[in-house]
Formats: structure tokens, C-alpha cells, sequence
């Protein structure tokens, strides 16, 4: 019945799904990589490419301290006792050793992200700037670039769906296009077989072990058998409807690919596997601009770059503010925030205001600092703030109270009412050059600007539950023979309730070297 004979599939072109199949390769596993899009890289191509390791050989040659123990301790506090102890050793103990392997032995060359904090830095075990990494932009961008000519094909790396959707011109080598690029050409460069618009379907299960992968290809049925394992990496489950109204509060609006419909999930699930987190994503700020779409479907565009910068505040239906605007992950929070009484949502709809000197130095979306709204319909202004409300019917009263009770605050540099720019992670998500405070800075400039912004997500955060050698387990606890899972297709339990930029990545680049390992010792 078996189509094709392998020791490892990997189901998804992540991050992960990649870094897998080259490990496995090289462990002198044969490998093939089957991916549901016409296009490369998933969620991880659409991202910053930005990957989270603490204690990475990088810190060391620029003099940055880490340890073991602090990254533990770090991540045992963000997790809020939800993370898996065993998991969270696994993921900092082979975290830096995978990274020097893939940049050993593959095109793959990263460098530190200058000056990134963890997003709590402050608590105990953070680290002021080291544990993120992006890759080389100006190495892989020409990499790519020449690899390009041998293999046309590295077009198919997925592209932002719209120009500067998350800062950057949609045709570029940059970002995750960059994280992406260098794993396919890795498996190109090893014949490692990567078969587009291959959606799997069901693992194929005997005698209590997943011997393999039914796939949907060219219209046909599949069959690809996997000595050693099958490796799920097949991304979130943002884009599927039903599983979102049954496990996630209240809407959300994602700006990965459409393909994150939780099929490995699914796939998991029919077989016995358990989950966990499945209430958990990650919330951040979009806006809709009508016409803008990706793959046929609505885009919800990422917003995060206009916030928390001076001249700016997000308010509520009553014109009062409702989060610290620099921290995106309270925005999460209040986006979900009820009435204890009438159990309405407190702060929906919600609305970023903003002056006009927030607008001559800020992109705005699409707009570039100072380019005119005029003909935007999705972005309303007015000489006044009482203007500005009316259009977009909030209590102008409050709205002034809150704008003048704002700007006090933001001449006295400190926020009383959010903390807004009291950790690193604010003020680098600032102005750095604005004087005297890079996160705080006063609405006074008319004409003022307003815009509704909606919850979106990168992912959720629940998945398959994996252990610490990305084996799968079923409901009872124990292991599922020749089943294995990284990137968002497993639960996020390295980390728990916790969340840093470039974690989706990190960690699953991390399990896909672990499975691939594992694999070949087995």
C-alpha cells in the first residue's frame, strides 16, 4: 500500500519541519518533507525570522552573560507553573547546541538582535539583550539572492501578503523570508525531496505504532511510510473556525497563513494524543483595511509597530484608556477584559488615537511618516479631539479628560495608571531619540487620528503534548510509538503561560532537531 518508503517524514515546511528532516538526513535517516501550501515556510516565513535561544554561543562572542540556571529560573517564572519541567530543560540544554549545528552545517548564519530584552527582563533570570537572534540580513539576503538562479524554485519561500505588512517590502529577502530560504536550499543542496500542495491527512497506525502518512497530493491519495517516525509540524490552528469558538475567548484575527488549520492537531487527536494550552494565544493589535487579503481570505494587518511610541494612546468605547500601549501582550489582556456583572466585553470596540506629531514620525500601516490619510477609509481624523470622537462615536467628554490626563503623565515621564515604559521591553518598543522619554509623549498636535483595532494572534499557544524528546503522548501518559511533534502543532509547554518574540521559532527549530535525533538513535 506504501507509495513511498522513507526513515522520516516531516509533515510542513516550518522552521522546525525543515531543521528536522536536514538533522535526520544527516544522521543518515532519508528524508521527505511534505508541505499543505503552494509555498515554503508557514507561519515562520511570515514572522520577523526572529528565533529566542538563551544561552547561545553568539552572547559569548559579544560578551553578554547567560547560564543555564538563569534561563531555567526565567522560564520556571513566566510560566506561571503551566510549562513541563522536563521540556523546558530539553529546550535550554539543546537550544545552543542545535543552533551551532544548523549554522555548521547548513546556509542558515545568524546574528544578535542588538539591544532586545526579554519582555520581562526585570523578573528574576532575564536577560537585558542576547537571547534573540535574526538571521545575517545583508549575508542571507545575497545567499539567497544567488541561490536563486540554480533554484528558481526559492520564489516559493511565502512572502509578506502586503508591502511593510510586518515593516519591510513584500519582495525582499528579509525577515522570515531569510529564516526559511536557507533551510529549503539546506534541503535542496542534500536531495532532500519537499513536496508542495501535499496536505497530510491521517498517520497511518498499526498494531498501536504510526507507521506513516496519508497525504492529499495532485489530487490522489498518498501513501508515504516512515521507518522511524512521522514528525508533525504542521503549525497552528488560528485559521480553523470551529476549534477557535471552542477553545479560544472571544475573536480573534490572525495574520499567519490560512493553512494553520490544525490538521496535526486533528491528525494527533484521532489517535489518542492529548493537548494542553488550548485557551492560550497570542494577542496583538491589527487593523483592517478593506481589500487587503492573503490567499483569498481577509487580512487582519499587524499594527504593533505603531504603538506605544510618543504621541499616541489606545482608549476604549468610553474614551478611557485601557492598557500599557507599549506592552502588546497587555493589550491581549484587554481585549478579553468582561464586566464582572453584565459579563460585556469592557473595552470593544478599541481605537488607537493618535496627533499629528506621532504621524510626521511614525509609519501609520501603510502610510509612511507624514504621507497624507486623505482617501483612507479605514482611518478616521479631525481638527479636535471632540471631532474625532463623534466620528467614531466615543464619549468625546472623556475622551479629553483621558487625552489631558495623558499628556501629564507624559510630561512627567512616568504612567501611573499602566506603568507604560517602566520595563526595557517599552522603551525599546519606543522612540529611543525622543526626549525626555522613549515611550511617553503628549497628544497636542492637531489634526488628531483614530483607528479601530482588532485582537489578532501569530499563533495559539495549544498543541499536541510532546515530551522532552518531541515523542508524542497519548491521553494516558505514555509515549505513541513513531509519532513526533514540533513548531505550533504541539503545546507550548517549554514555556507555559509565558511568551517571548522569536519562542514560536526557537522552539521549534529546537524539537525538530530533538525528534530528528532521537529518530536516529532509536
Amino acid at each position: 500500500m506504501w507509495d513511498i518508503e522513507v526513515d522520516l517524514v516531516s509533515a510542513g515546511t516550518s522552521c522546525g519541519g525543515l531543521v528536522g528532516a536536514i538533522t535526520g538526513h544527516d544522521q543518515g535517516l532519508s528524508s521527505i518533507v511534505v508541505e499543505k501550501a503552494d509555498n515554503f515556510g508557514g507561519g515562520a516565513a511570515l514572522s520577523g525570522g526572529v528565533i529566542w535561544i538563551p544561552n547561545n554561543h553568539h552572547m559569548g562572542k559579544k560578551g553578554l552573560e547567560d547560564s543555564r540556571e538563569d534561563a531555567l529560573t526565567h522560564l520556571r517564572h513566566i510560566g506561571v507553573g503551566r510549562h513541563d519541567e522536563e521540556r523546558t530543560v530539553a529546550f535550554v540544554d539543546k537550544g545552543p547546541e542545535m543552533l551551532r549545528y544548523i549554522e555548521e552545517n547548513t546556509p542558515l548564519k545568524m546574528t544578535i538582535l542588538p539591544g532586545y530584552p526579554d519582555y520581562r527582563a526585570e523578573l528574576p533570570g532575564g536577560r537585558l539583550a542576547g537571547r534573540y537572534l535574526l538571521p545575517s540580513p545583508l549575508p542571507m539576503a545575497m545567499t539567497l539572492a544567488e541561490a536563486e538562479r540554480q533554484y528558481p524554485v526559492l520564489d516559493k519561500v511565502r512572502k509578506p501578503p502586503v508591502s511593510l505588512q510586518l515593516g519591510m517590502p513584500d519582495q525582499l529577502w528579509a525577515g522570515g523570508r531569510t529564516l526559511i530560504g536557507p533551510l529549503v536550499l539546506a534541503c535542496f543542496n542534500r536531495g532532500i525531496d519537499i513536496k508542495r500542495n501535499a496536505r497530510a491527512r491521517q498517520l497511518i497506525v498499526e498494531d498501536g505504532r504510526v507507521m506513516g502518512l496519508k497525504v492529499e497530493h495532485e489530487g490522489k491519495d498518498l501513501f508515504i511510510k516512515a521507518n522511524k517516525g512521522v514528525l508533525l509540524a504542521t503549525g497552528g490552528f488560528e485559521w480553523n473556525a470551529e476549534m477557535n469558538k471552542r477553545f479560544i475567548e472571544g475573536d480573534i484575527h490572525p495574520f499567519t497563513n490560512p493553512q494553520n488549520e490544525g490538521d496535526g492537531h486533528i491528525m494527533g487527536m484521532e489517535i489518542g494524543a492529548a493537548v494542553a494550552l488550548m485557551d492560550h494565544t497570542v494577542r496583538l493589535p491589527t487593523i483592517r483595511i478593506p481589500g487587503e487579503e492573503i490567499d483569498g481570505k481577509p487580512l487582519y494587518r499587524l499594527f504593533l509597530a505603531s504603538c506605544g511610541k510618543p504621541g499616541d494612546i489606545i482608549v476604549n468605547q468610553n474614551g478611557k484608556r485601557c492598557c500599557n500601549e507599549s506592552f502588546y501582550i497587555d493589550m491581549g489582556r484587554a481585549f478579553t477584559a468582561r464586566n464582572s456583572s453584565s459579563l460585556e466585553l469592557t473595552n470593544r470596540p478599541m481605537y488607537w488615537i493618535a496627533d499629528q506629531s506621532h504621524r510626521d514620525k511614525y509609519f501609520c500601516g501603510p502610510l509612511s511618516p507624514g504621507k497624507s490619510s486623505d482617501g483612507c477609509e479605514w482611518i478616521e481624523s479631525a481638527k479636535t479631539l471632540k471631532g474625532l470622537a463623534e466620528k467614531l462615536n466615543i464619549d468625546s467628554d472623556q475622551l479629553e479628560k483621558t487625552v489631558e490626563k495623558f499628556n501629564g503623565f507624559a510630561r512627567e515621564g512616568k504612567d501611573p495608571d499602566f506603568n507604560r515604559g517602566e520595563t526595557a521591553y517599552d522603551r525599546i518598543a519606543g522612540d529611543p531619540n525622543h526626549e525626555p522619554h522613549p515611550s511617553l509623549g503628549p497628544l497636542t498636535k492637531p489634526p488628531f487620528y483614530g483607528i479601530e483595532i482588532y485582537p489578532g494572534t501569530a499563533g495559539n499557544q495549544g498543541g499536541l503534548v510532546a515530551n522532552k524528546n518531541a515523542q508524542i503522548i497519548d491521553t494516558r501518559g505514555e509515549v505513541i510509538p513513531g509519532l513526533y511533534g514540533t513548531s505550533n502543532a504541539t503545546a507550548h509547554l517549554a514555556m507555559g503561560s509565558g511568551y517571548n518574540s522569536g519562542f514560536f521559532n526557537g522552539r521549534s527549530m529546537v524539537f525538530g532537531y530533538v525528534a530528528a535525533k532521537h529518530m536516529s538513535e532509536k
